[in-house]
């Protein structure tokens, strides 16, 4: 990883937009080791030496301390922030000890990000969720950033920005907890973390403790700043914002904005993720073994170093269970559709159908493990935010203060979870596609089809290995010796029944893309109340405020239809038709609740419009990991 952290400072504007244009980032970035050093020198270096239009330091607001000109005199005065508790403390004599990062320090360290800072301090526990997150359901939705302190959750865990508290944010599930997206980071000062609970000051959403972001307020001109990061193997970041202010002796006003773009890193992306998710195992002696032995063993299959995952490419059959696909080949009477093994009482072995001494089907063929590297490790991210606030004291003893602050952000996430959800509809016998319809096109008697596979010769030399002696015994020769002449199994014709594939589809509920937007501001007051002030009862102080947040988030997760799909296979027809919409409310009650579907199962008003069959059994639906509709009319439908 390589990383530039440029700051650019000028009481002057205009001279940091002309230097922040001729630098380049990729120049920048290769000057991760003395370039990067000198540039934050000489930057700090400008700093101590600058003083503002008027005279004056600038304010000393790390060390806790604000200086301001008033008239010929420079007045300094230890600046109060309060966290976790309503009486005013500093941070070493408040009941509850505080533990502060420097956003400062921080920031020369290449970290921006207020996500980044909150979710790697020490009282951070448990499971801190980012955008690394793909595929999970989260209370605040995909691309959502929260805190997590001492493992309780983001939402009992408080986030504020100078004491006043962040409204939830985020789409899907139920939005409990604010996304750190919102916090400005180039704005921060710094962040204030309770080390106990505050339940008692702030409510039940404090119980693991709360965050204070406190918002810098020294500004005193321009300020532009660069941090791209650089990844060896893709994920470029690139944080760009500026910040502007003016600082006079009773007040300040500052703006700032921040621009953050990641790239999508993919699992192919990175060495230690292209590739499947290997097998491991500790054998009886204390070696560690890679490579499953039980299909192997058992099945006679072809293996290699991946776990097992979810097997696609397959359907399901009356009393033959899940045949595979193999066009061309069938070790059965299944078209294009072969049996992967057989299992009996004494054993299993797996069919050698065309007999050239292995299995006919390997899982590992219909395994999706290793098969989706295209399935983001994290998905891109581009966020937007700007602020501006702002202060000032009237003279007075009173020292009344209003005060202000708006913000406005805007982000979008997206993400690919690989391999498709399957779908796996019951097809009606009498669907006009179905494999097991003897009427349909390629369709066939399913049960005569079982009945092939128990004649085939090469099954019957895999079961003649298990059940030879007994097939002796009972005077059976070895080439008759199958399941139906010593069991008697034969099916015979069972007619049309149904079916049920499993299989995925292009697109299908494995790309999330969210869109949020939120806005919050703040109006208040606060100051002294002198003529309170008796014996040791003093300095009484006030402070009110309106906090006003909106946030508006849209998720979309592509998917098929469940009612359209319904419809096209004939689940709302009295004759189970395809596209006929005849059924009775009574009738389709009875028959979603066979099918252990909804009673409710009710068709939108816009599915019928354009409807077309769909043939489930199109060799393109069968596609280990990007299946497909076998026409365009069936997919846009």
């Amino acid at each position: 990883m390589q990383q530039a952290h440029v700051v650019l400072r000028s009481a002057r504007p205009w001279l940091c937009l002309a230097l922040a244009f001729l630098m380049q980032l990729p120049a920048a970035a290769q000057a991760s080791d003395g370039g990067e050093a000198s540039s934050l020198e000489e930057a700090e270096r400008q700093s101590a030496t600058e003083a503002t239009e008027d005279g004056a330091p600038p304010a000393e607001s790390s060390t806790g301390v604000e200086c301001r000109q008033r008239g010929t005199e420079i007045v300094c005065a230890e600046e109060v922030v309060v966290t976790g508790s309503r009486i005013k403390r500093s941070t070493y004599t408040s009941i509850t000890p505080l533990q502060i990062i420097n956003a400062d320090v921080k920031r020369e360290a290449g970290l921006i990000d207020a996500g980044k800072i909150l979710q790697e301090a020490s009282t951070a526990a448990g499971v801190q969720f980012d955008l690394s997150f793909e595929g999970f359901v989260l209370n605040d939705g995909p691309g959502a950033t929260t805190a997590n302190l001492r493992g309780l959750g983001p939402e009992r865990t408080l986030v504020m920005v100078n004491g006043r508290r962040l409204a939830p944010t985020g789409v899907e599930g139920a939005p409990s907890s604010p996304n750190l997206n919102i916090v400005p980071g180039l704005l921060v000062q710094q962040y204030d973390q309770l080390l106990d609970g505050a339940s008692s000051v702030y409510g039940s959403d404090a119980v693991a403790g709360v965050i204070n972001a406190i918002l810098r307020t020294d500004f005193d001109g321009f300020t532009i700043e660069l941090a791209p990061n650089y990844a060896h193997h893709g994920g470029a970041e690139q944080a760009v914002g500026f910040s502007w202010g003016r600082n006079w002796d009773r007040g300040f006003i500052g703006a700032g904005a921040q621009y953050f773009d990641r790239e999508a890193v993919t699992l192919a992306d990175r060495p230690w993720t292209d590739g499947c998710q290997r097998h491991y195992e500790i054998d009886q002696n204390g070696n560690i073994r890679n490579r499953d032995l039980f299909f192997s063993t058992n099945f006679g299959m072809e293996w290699d170093d991946c776990d097992l995952g979810p097997l696609r490419g397959r359907t399901i059959v009356p009393t033959a269970g899940s045949i595979y696909f193999t066009p061309g080949y069938s070790n059965g009477g299944w078209p294009n559709f072969s049996e992967s093994s057989a299992i009996w009482p004494a054993g299993t072995y797996g069919v050698d159908g065309d007999q050239d001494g292995r299995s006919d089907i390997s899982f590992r063929d219909y395994n999706t493990n290793g098969k989706d590297l295209f399935r983001h490790l994290f998905g891109p991210f581009t966020s937007i935010t700007a602020m501006t606030y702002g202060e000032y004291t009237f003279e007075g003893e009173a020292n009344l203060t209003p005060y202000f602050e708006v913000l406005y952000g805007t982000s979008e996430f997206a993400t690919h979870s690989g391999a498709q959800l399957p779908i796996f509809p019951w097809v009606p016998a009498t669907n006009p596609y179905n494999l097991c319809n003897p009427e349909a096109e390629g369709g066939v008697d399913c049960g005569l089809a079982l009945d092939a596979l128990y004649a085939n010769p090469g099954y019957i030399a895999g079961f003649n290995e298990l059940y030879g002696e007994r097939c002796a015994e009972s005077g059976i020769p070895a080439t008759n010796c199958g399941p139906r002449a010593l069991f008697d199994t034969t099916i015979g014709a069972l007619g049309a029944v149904r079916s049920l594939p499993v299989v995925s589809v292009r697109g299908d509920r494995n790309y999330v893309e969210t869109e949020t937007t939120w806005y919050r501001g703040v109006a208040g007051l606060r100051g002294d109340v002198p003529f309170l002030n008796v014996g040791t009862l003093s300095n009484w102080t006030f402070d009110m405020s309106f906090v006003l947040s909106f946030s508006s988030s849209v998720s979309r997760r592509p998917g098929v239809r469940q009612d359209r799909l319904d419809l096209a296979l004939g689940y709302y027809s009295n004759d189970w038709n395809p596209c006929e919409n005849n059924i009775s409310e009574t009738d389709r009650a009875a028959r979603f609740n066979s099918l252990n579907r909804p009673l409710d199962a009710l068709i939108a008003p816009d599915a019928a419009p354009g409807c077309v069959p769909v043939n489930m059994y199109a060799p393109s639906l069968y596609a280990i990991v990007n299946g497909d509709f076998g026409t365009v009319a069936e997919r846009d439908y």
